[in-house]
C-alpha cells in the first residue's frame, strides 16, 4: 500500500532543506530502496516519501527539526524484524534508518556494553561473549534484529522468564527528542537516581516519544555450559500442567519452550528431520551453569515432568541440542503448511488461566474452521498465537480474524496482556482500548503530545486504531531472515 504518490509542495521543499544539512547521511528515493525500507515482518507494505539512512547519529537531530519545521511525519527503522508494523510509513513521509549505527564496545571491568542503535543483538552478545559475559535477551530474530528495535518494543526472548527482558539490561540511553534536541535518559552507572526517568519512558515506547541512537548495557557472566532437553507430554493440558509444576519445584529452566501439535505437524511436514516431534505437544528446556548447578537442576525437572510426560530426548552435546531446537526454529515457516496467510499475536497469560485460554482458542478455531497453531515462552507465559488463512478467500480472512479478535478478548478479560515483547504498533492498536482504561490511554496520549506537539514521531500507531480492513500483507517477499 503506497504512502503519497505525490509529494506536497512544502514536503519537497522540506526535503531539500534536508539535503543541504545532512553531514554523512544519505537520503534515498528511488523505488526499490524505498521498498525495503517500508515493509517488515509482517508484511505490510507502506511507501515512504524518503529514506534517510543514518551515518551520523547527529544527523538524527537535523531530521527531525527539518521534519517538525515543515510538518512531515517520520517512521523510525532499525532492521526491519518487527512484526506489529512499529516502523511501517503508513502516512508516507520519512523512513529514519538506523542501521549503519551499528558500533559496539565492551567494557570488561564495568560489564557494560556501548552499542549503536542499529547493532545486531547477537553481535552484542558475541563480542560480550569474547570477554567471557553475556547480553541475555534473545529474541527469536536475534541474529537480525537490532538494539534499537529491542528497546522500542521492550523486546524479551526464549530467556527472558530466567534473566528478564531487554529493560533490564539498559542502563542508560542516547538519543534525539521528537524536537531534534539531543538527550540522555540515565547514565552508565549501577545506579542512578537524578530527576524523572527519561531511560525508561523510552523503553517500549514504539518510538513514539524519541530516537534512540545509542545505548549502554548491563552485562552478565556467561554460563559455563548449557543442556537441551525434549519433552513429548500428550497433550497441551499435560504440558501446562508440567511446566507449573517445574515452577513450582524451583526449577527456572534458562529455555523452556512449548509447541502445540498443530505446530509440530507442520514442522514435521516442512522438515523432515523433525518426525520425532510429529503429532504430539512438545516442551524444549535448556538448563544452564556448571555441571554440578545443571546436574541438580535436572534430578529436580526430570522428577516432576516424570508425572506428565515419557522421559525426555536430552541433547549431550551441541550438534544434538541444534537437532532438538530445529522443530522450534521452523515453527513460524512451516504454518504455511496450513495455509498462505497467518495472523499472529504474541499474548501473555496469567500461568493459572493458560489451559483455560488454550481450551477456548481450540474451540473456536474449530467453530470457525480456522487452525491456530500456537508456540511460545512457556516460562513466563507469553505465547504467540496464529490464525491461519487463505489471503484470496474473503470468507477465510474474515474468519482468522473473528478468531484473532475473540481470542484477543478472552486473553485480556483473563487478566492477560496483548503484547509481551512484539509491541502494538499499527496490527494491534484497536485493542488498546480492551488493555487500557480511558484515564490510562489518555496519560499516554498527553506524554505524546508534551513530548511531541506536532505529532511527527511514528503518528497514527500505538494510541491510534488503525483499520486493517482492505489491507492486506505482501505475498511472494523474502527478507533476509527468511530461511
Amino acid at each position: 500500500m503506497a504512502g503519497s504518490d505525490s509529494l506536497s509542495l512544502r514536503a519537497k521543499e522540506g526535503l531539500a532543506e534536508l539535503k543541504n544539512v545532512l553531514l554523512g547521511s544519505k537520503i534515498e528515493t528511488s523505488e526499490d530502496k524505498l521498498f525495503f525500507e517500508g515493509i517488515d515482518h509482517s508484511r505490510y507494505f507502506f511507501r515512504p516519501d524518503a529514506a534517510v539512512f543514518i551515518k551520523d547519529a547527529e544527523d538524527v537531530g537535523r531530521v527531525l527539526k527539518v521534519a517538525n519545521k515543515y510538518g512531515v511525519c517520520v517512521s523510525v527503522r532499525g532492521r526491519g524484524t518487527g512484526c506489529s508494523g512499529g516502523s511501517l510509513p503508513h502516512r508516507g513521509g520519512w523512513v529514519l534508518d538506523l542501521s549503519a549505527l551499528d558500533d559496539i564496545k565492551i567494557d570488561a571491568s564495568a560489564w557494560v556494553a556501548e552499542v549503536g542503535a542499529g547493532a545486531v543483538t547477537a553481535d552484542i552478545d558475541k563480542a560480550a561473549g569474547e570477554c567471557g559475559l553475556f547480553y541475555p535477551p534473545d529474541p527469536s530474530s536475534h541474529l537480525y534484529c537490532s538494539i534499537g528495535g529491542n528497546i522500542a518494543c521492550n523486546a524479551g526472548g526464549l530467556r527472558a522468564a530466567k534473566y528478564g527482558v531487554t529493560r533490564d539490561y539498559v542502563l542508560a540511553l542516547e538519543g534525539y527528542l521528537p524536537s531534534g534536541e539531543f538527550a540522555r535518559g540515565g547514565r552508565p552507572l549501577r545506579k542512578f537516581s537524578a530527576g524523572l526517568n527519561l531511560r525508561d519512558l523510552w523503553i517500549g515506547s514504539e518510538g513514539l516519544l524519541g530516537v534512540v541512537t545509542k545505548a549502554f548495557l548491563k552485562l552478565a557472566k556467561r554460563p559455563e555450559k548449557t543442556r537441551t532437553y525434549l519433552f513429548a507430554p500428550p497433550d497441551a493440558k499435560s504440558a501446562f500442567g508440567c511446566v507449573s509444576a517445574m515452577l513450582r519445584a524451583g526449577v527456572m529452566p534458562s529455555i523452556l519452550e512449548f509447541m502445540d501439535a498443530q505446530s509440530c505437524v507442520c514442522a514435521a511436514k516442512y522438515c523432515s528431520e523433525l518426525s520425532f516431534g510429529n503429532g504430539r505437544t512438545v516442551l524444549l528446556a535448556e538448563l544452564d551453569g556448571s555441571d554440578e548447578q545443571i546436574d541438580s537442576a535436572e534430578r529436580d525437572m526430570l522428577f516432576v515432568a516424570s508425572k506428565y510426560a515419557p522421559a525426555p530426548l536430552i541433547a549431550r552435546d551441541g550438534a544434538e541440542a541444534e537437532r532438538l531446537w530445529l522443530i522450534r526454529r521452523k515453527c513460524s515457516q512451516s504454518m504455511y503448511e496450513i495455509a498462505d496467510s497467518k495472523l499472529s499475536q504474541d499474548i501473555v497469560l496469567p500461568p493459572d488461566k493458560t489451559a483455560e485460554f488454550f481450551e477456548y482458542f481450540d474451540s473456536i478455531g474449530r467453530r470457525h474452521g480456522v487452525a491456530t497453531p500456537t508456540f511460545g515462552h512457556a516460562a513466563d507465559g507469553n505465547y504467540h498465537i496464529h490464525a491461519m488463512y487463505f489471503g484470496s478467500d474473503a470468507a477465510s480472512a474474515a474468519a482468522a480474524r473473528r478468531v484473532m479478535d475473540l481470542a484477543i478478548e478472552k486473553c485480556i478479560s483473563l487478566g492477560g496482556a496483548v503484547s509481551g515483547e512484539h509491541g502494538i504498533g499499527i496490527l494491534k492498536s484497536r485493542y488498546m482500548a480492551l488493555q487500557h482504561s480511558p484515564a490510562e490511554l489518555e496519560a499516554m496520549r498527553a506524554i505524546k503530545r508534551a513530548l511531541d506537539p506536532n505529532n511527527i514521531l511514528n503518528p497514527g500507531k500505538v494510541l491510534e486504531p488503525f483499520d486493517l480492513e482492505g489491507v492486506s500483507p505482501l505475498k511472494g517477499v523474502h527478507l533476509p531472515w527468511d530461511k
